[in-house]
């Protein structure tokens, strides 16, 4: 626990208060200058110090615009289910992999770094899809900020989950453990954490909890008071496995997050050595390998569409009016859901003037049962919601 004195933390609460870049950066230098020096704050001084790298990256990147708006934007708004971003280094098939499976019209090169910018492409799986985006390629030094090495790594950052793709053909153990170790140098996971915790902040004064995991050396009100002790009144806070009071303060700095991720090992159809598969997957492990062809595998887009899909925690439910038939199309939550957060997600009078709701499927005990605000939701699950 950094323990940081109050002032300190009412530093860092102007710092995600503004807006401007410059400022932004000022005031970051300032809060460093604050920050008590001891093993404690190491870790937090060191993200901070890539945050600002990252920043004055930004900062100097737009100064070389010839004017606002005239250079493309690495940032790629989120569609589909969840947006997975598709990584690796150069080479590897990472845009032949979007042009087999998705929409996206995708220029693949011969040449190294053919890739320029980030190139997304819809993968349909079921009664959704998936937002593939080819990120330009990564290489040793990328979370130092080299050759845009921060927008790229921001990317992933950002994203719902993460592909590496290697080339079975050109050490893709190696290569495989390089990203990692870029992944992990920008504080990016993709093995999972005992603990985790996402910090959404909200209009109102109200902290509330939505509960995948639980509190390990901590109570709620512990929890209350550290994000009150940074300004935080109101935040819906998700907790997942088991979190401790440092997991907290760690996600008020935005440092590490858990990614989900798999390892997409292209170029199968030459007929790597056995022994290099195996070399791959101990290195990988625990995260699954999915060896492959991004020219010849047959079905490649529902293959990858399944491991997504069960690497991810989607909710898919399905809304239904008294008479009618259920919806078609889903509403889709990233992770566990409650009847109360569907009806915020869908309009804020259904939460308002909510009586009661039916539900069929997964989550009831019993065809269309009768529940409240609080009920948890299963992937699948049919409801009506009454008002």
């Amino acid at each position: 626990m950094t323990n940081l004195p109050p002032q300190v933390k009412e530093k860092w609460n102007e710092v995600t208060l503004t807006k401007n870049p410059e400022e932004r950066l000022q005031l970051m230098g300032e809060f460093l200058s604050m920050v008590p020096k001891h093993k404690g704050t190491d870790r937090m001084v060191s993200q901070v110090k890539k945050q600002m790298a990252a920043l004055r990256e930004e900062i100097e990147r737009k100064k070389r615009m010839p004017k606002p708006g005239s250079a493309p934007a690495y940032f790629v708004p989120k569609a589909g289910a969840a947006q997975i971003a598709v990584i690796g280094p150069t080479n590897v098939g990472r845009s032949s992999l979007l042009r087999a499976v998705t929409n996206a019209q995708v220029d693949v090169t011969p040449y190294p770094y053919g890739t320029k910018m980030p190139v997304p492409g819809m993968l349909p799986y079921e009664d959704i899809q998936f937002q593939l985006v080819e990120v330009p390629a990564l290489a040793p030094g990328s979370s130092e900020g080299r050759s845009d090495g921060f927008m790229k790594l921001a990317m992933a950052r950002n994203a719902d989950a993460i592909i590496i793709v290697v080339d079975l053909r050109d050490d893709p153990t190696g290569n495989f453990l390089m990203i990692a170790e870029e992944l992990t140098n920008s504080r990016v996971l993709i093995t999972p954490p005992k603990g985790e915790v996402e910090i959404e902040k909200r209009p109102g004064t109200q902290i509330q909890f939505l509960w995948e995991g639980e509190l390990a050396d901590c109570s709620t009100e512990d929890v209350i008071e550290l994000l009150n002790g940074y300004k935080i009144k109101s935040a819906l806070i998700r907790v997942r496995g088991r979190v401790t009071l440092d997991t907290v303060e760690d996600a008020i700095f935005g440092n590490a997050v858990y990614r989900p991720t798999l390892v997409l090992a292209n170029k199968s159809d030459l007929k790597p050595p056995r022994s290099t598969i195996r070399a791959l997957r101990a290195s990988a492990g625990p995260i699954e390998v999915v060896i492959a062809s991004t020219e010849h595998t047959r079905n490649l887009a529902a293959t990858l569409g399944e491991k997504l899909f069960s690497l991810l925690p989607i909710t898919r439910i399905y809304t239904k009016e008294p008479g009618k038939e259920p919806a078609k199309t889903p509403i889709v939550f990233k992770g566990a859901t409650t009847v109360g957060e569907l009806a915020r997600t869908i309009h804020n009078d259904f939460y308002e003037n909510f009586k009661y709701a039916r539900i069929r499927g997964p989550s009831a005990k019993f065809p269309n049962e009768k529940v409240g605000l609080d009920r948890r939701l299963s992937d699948g699950t049919i409801i009506e919601l009454h008002t």
